[in-house]
């Protein structure tokens, strides 16, 4: 396949790459439903007690949207509107009962982790629901790894980036997201910020990024590992905010 053919005529190289994803985690994930329709249209009209269980953790403007209109697509939302109510339902009671799950229903390893933990309690017992509420909708929850096909571009040609620096390239792309914009979004809450005007907007910017800099070269003067988080340093600025205006405004020394 060309670059014309994609619809990126800039480009230089092209490079396919296969990736697995796997989703088995403590926690259900929007990854696990496949399809999101499928679910919601048996929570519609839960037939048995597990899927009204299912329903009734979902909030009422949730459960509006449960059944679209004939060949509409789901709310953006529903997904991690059921994700939520999944793991809601996984914290506990346990939801085994011989008559709901019979042995037939229960996969291999479900009924192997039931036996090994006849009374499970806090993280085991959400590991056996989860176990429980995958074996309930066989059609709807998966847990097993999926393979996906990306397709890399760059504009730089065969003599500038060879195929290991292209792939390394693109690996330092999630580094920036787990790293910076993980720190900016969580740690300096920049989603949930309300400023509108595009000047205070850059400024602010500019000096969360600043800040996550200092950070970086202050994390290393730190001989504590639990001492070098983001929230600590934030902790240790707002305690004398002179510290950082000195570190901007002053020559290192």
């Amino acid at each position: 396949m060309t670059p014309e053919q994609i619809g990126l005529a800039g480009a230089q190289q092209l490079a396919q790459v296969q990736r697995t994803r796997t989703c088995t985690g403590a926690s259900f994930v929007a990854d696990n439903l496949r399809p999101v329709a499928s679910l919601a249209a048996k929570l519609a009209s839960p037939a048995d007690a597990l899927s009204k269980s299912l329903r009734a953790a979902l909030l009422p403007k949730v459960r509006k949207t449960l059944c679209p209109q004939d060949g509409a697509q789901p709310e953006p939302g529903l997904a991690a509107a059921l994700v939520r109510g999944l793991n809601k339902l996984a914290k506990g009671p346990c939801l085994y009962d011989p008559i709901r799950f019979p042995e037939n229903t229960l996969s291999a390893e479900t009924r192997a982790f039931r036996k090994e933990n006849p009374h499970p309690k806090g993280e085991k017992l959400a590991k056996l629901n989860r176990l429980l509420l995958r074996d309930a909708y066989p059609q709807e929850i998966s847990t097993e790894p999926t393979t996906q096909i990306d397709w890399l571009a760059t504009s730089r040609g065969p003599d500038q980036i060879g195929a290991e620096d292209f792939l390394g390239a693109n690996r330092q792309y999630w580094g920036i997201e787990n790293g910076a914009h993980q720190r900016l979004d969580c740690s300096a809450l920049e989603d949930r910020l309300r400023i509108r005007e595009p000047n205070a907007v850059a400024v602010l910017g500019l000096l969360h990024r600043m800040s996550l800099s200092l950070f970086q070269a202050w994390t290393k003067t730190q001989s504590n590992q639990r001492d070098r988080t983001y929230p600590t340093w934030q902790d240790r600025q707002a305690a004398n905010r002179w510290i950082m205006i000195r570190q901007v405004t002053e020559p290192p020394t």
